[in-house]
């Protein structure tokens, strides 16, 4: 009876051990994977969109398309992921003032929250499409939601995207790095955890003592 007892209680422990793991692994894969989206506009003071916004100067034109709910898995070697923020299309001839250009991300998963990327267009489409020096010169190049951070990546001097001329496509990606730490187990898979690790050793326990018996 004695054996039988402790052969239920090993089990036991051995199946809670087991689900407290697994419990475990699920809680870091959640934190790695990130789910964003994108909005943007043009102008001061402006409210990002969730539609295709455009600038115009004369016949020249820049089109923000953005990024649509996307999930990345920042769980790679390098501790980041390479992730599309949207697109910027030129279009037409002519030049553009400063003008100030808004980019949002906002993000649903791992933790729900918003943040903004700040910059000026500025610069010249040659008449034909054939060559630009059309800009935009961020004020900040990264930001935190949560605790992931994305940090724009395509940029010129630290800080400058050039956009492309209409010869060569005049379309012009917007990425970032976007890194996420490793999550830190909750509160109750730790206890999880820590009541079946003690369960097997109490079981181990209880089995020496009947073989020496």
């Amino acid at each position: 009876m004695r054996k039988t007892t402790s052969r239920v209680f090993r089990v036991l422990a051995l199946g809670i051990t087991a689900l407290a793991f697994t419990a475990l692994g699920q809680s870091v894969a959640r934190a790695e994977m990130v789910t964003f989206s994108t909005t943007g506009c043009f102008g001061a003071a402006c409210t990002p969109v969730a539609t295709q916004t455009t600038f115009g100067s004369g016949t020249a034109q820049a089109t923000f398309l953005q990024q649509v709910s996307t999930t990345v898995n920042t769980s790679t070697p390098s501790g980041f992921t390479v992730a599309d923020l949207g697109t910027i299309t030129l279009s037409g001839a002519g030049t553009f003032s400063s003008t100030p250009f808004t980019l949002r991300v906002s993000q649903t998963a791992p933790t729900v929250g918003s943040g903004d990327f700040f910059g000026t267009l500025s610069g010249m489409i040659i008449t034909g499409g054939t060559g630009s020096d059309a800009r935009i010169v961020f004020s900040n190049t990264s930001l935190m939601i949560g605790s992931v951070t994305y940090q724009l990546a395509n940029l010129t001097g630290g800080n400058t995207l050039f956009l492309d001329p209409t010869a060569t496509g005049g379309i012009t990606k917007i990425t970032a790095l976007v890194s996420a730490p490793a999550a830190v187990p909750e509160p109750a898979t730790m206890i999880l955890l820590g009541t079946g690790l003690a369960g097997a050793a109490g079981a181990a326990r209880r089995r020496r003592r009947e073989h020496s018996q």
